[in-house]
């Protein structure tokens, strides 16, 4: 072979070889292209979830914001709730300062009237506890008649005229030890709970040697050795509207019964009667009533 001949063979091997190469080149050229593409689609899908990322980072903090508010704004409407609530049942407990319950008193099986229960109640004031010149403006039971029929009489509530003589009535519940009759203050439910709550600490109290006695419904507890220093325990819950209300002081009477008839803790004789508290127009006329009397 000669060399012209070679030489025209390697020429046409050479542009063989270029076209072949320039084919695999454009098509990695077109394969290149299509993955920029997608990594254009990819970046810009990007860009949109972290745009809609961003939206709901903002989204939650407008709405954290607003839950925190109605949270304040829910804390605030309980707040006011249960001041409203402790309001309400002070002002229910003032309209029965003039009142005491009576239990153990025994009841007529059938009929009993309201004068009749008056008439005993007197019988009761004059003959056990020597307050013969109490005025009442009215004694009922409270609960069902057909309760009258069993071993345990209904309750009495007694209404006194004047606030003196129901505090008289108090002060001389202890004569009536032994005798299965029992006087409490006359207070709302909610009142009643929260006494009921404090009974095991106070009962705790005079295990150890400490004087305990309630002020409406605030627990109070004085060490016997010195009558100076003293200690307040109220209650969970318990109101701070009226607590140093004087006239709801239990005075000592070892055989007081609790007015759900629980565990039998007596309350000693506190000589302390000043207004302590919210000046309340109730308060006021505690004062303008003592006043009187």
């Amino acid at each position: 072979m000669d060399l012209d001949a070679v030489k025209v063979l390697l020429e046409s091997q050479e542009r063989t070889f270029r076209s072949a190469l320039e084919l695999v080149v454009e098509q990695w050229k077109e394969r290149i292209r299509l993955v920029e593409g997608k990594m254009t689609d990819l970046i810009k899908s990007l860009e949109f979830s972290q745009a809609d990322i961003l939206d709901l980072k903002n989204n939650e903090k407008v709405l954290q914001k607003l839950n925190k508010d109605k949270q304040v704004a829910v804390e605030e409407l309980q707040s006011r709730v249960a001041e409203l609530n402790h309001r309400l049942n002070y002002q229910e407990d003032y309209t029965r300062r003039n009142n005491l319950r009576i239990s153990g008193l025994k009841e007529q099986p059938v009929g009993e009237t309201w004068e009749q229960t008056a008439v005993n109640v007197s019988k009761i004031l004059e003959d056990k506890l020597q307050l013969p010149s109490v005025n009442l403006e009215r004694a009922h039971r409270v609960g069902p008649a057909a309760a009258a029929a069993s071993s345990h009489p209904r309750a009495v509530v007694v209404r006194f005229k004047n606030f003196s003589d129901r505090e008289a009535a108090i002060r001389n519940a202890s004569k009536l030890k032994g005798t299965g009759i029992y006087i409490n203050e006359d207070l709302c439910p909610a009142s009643l709970e929260i006494k009921k709550k404090q009974f095991p600490l106070m009962k705790k109290a005079r295990e150890d040697g400490k004087i305990a006695f309630f002020r409406h419904t605030r627990l109070i507890i004085r060490e016997r050795i010195d009558q100076r220093s003293s200690s307040s325990v109220p209650a969970a819950g318990s109101p701070h509207v009226g607590a140093g209300f004087s006239g709801w002081v239990a005075h000592g009477d070892p055989t007081v019964r609790p007015p759900d008839g629980t565990e039998r803790v007596s309350s000693e004789t506190t000589g302390d009667r000043r207004v302590s508290g919210d000046s309340t127009g109730c308060q006021q006329r505690v004062l303008r009533d003592r006043k009187k009397t």
